[in-house]
């Protein structure tokens, strides 16, 4: 179950846990983690007092709550790392459909993402590369959702 929330910690923690769940964090896992810890603009030492707090199963104090516009910009610079520079793994794809679930992000919130990021990619990539990548990210976008639809929403 995903409990939609505002507060980074609460965020952040259940993205760690969810990557931690099978015992291993794999190097795309790390790099999303790394990406969101900053996107959320964490403190230098929150990552790991909430790392802490996960593995000694303690409670935790109150973050600092985002706004909408906080939350699609967290969003859409983890997708971006996922999209450029992890493996695509069903564990990583986890995470983005996590942080979708737990943001609230609507469909045509993540469309507005995806067309935001494909326009960048036109600035940026030259041709070729760029459409392997489209092609990619359509492959890996179904993917997603169905992770999305088996995710369940707290309330």
């Amino acid at each position: 179950m995903v409990e939609p929330s505002s507060d980074r910690r609460v965020v952040f923690r259940g993205v760690v846990s969810l990557a931690l769940n099978d015992g291993n964090l794999t190097f795309g896992e790390k790099r999303l983690i790394t990406k969101l810890a900053r996107a959320l603009r964490l403190g230098d030492q929150e990552p790991k007092m909430i790392y802490d707090s996960i593995i000694q199963n303690n409670v935790m104090g109150e973050g600092v709550a985002l706004t909408n516009s906080e939350k699609i910009s967290s969003y859409e610079q983890v997708l971006e790392t996922f999209l450029i520079h992890t493996d695509k793994t069903d564990d990583d794809l986890r995470i983005i459909a996590y942080l979708r679930k737990v943001f609230e992000l609507s469909d045509s919130e993540h469309r507005a993402i995806l067309r935001s990021l494909d326009r960048q990619l036109e600035e940026i990539v030259h041709r070729n590369v760029r459409q392997n990548i489209r092609y990619e990210l359509k492959g890996t976008m179904d993917r997603l959702s169905e992770i999305y639809e088996t995710l369940r929403v707290q309330k």
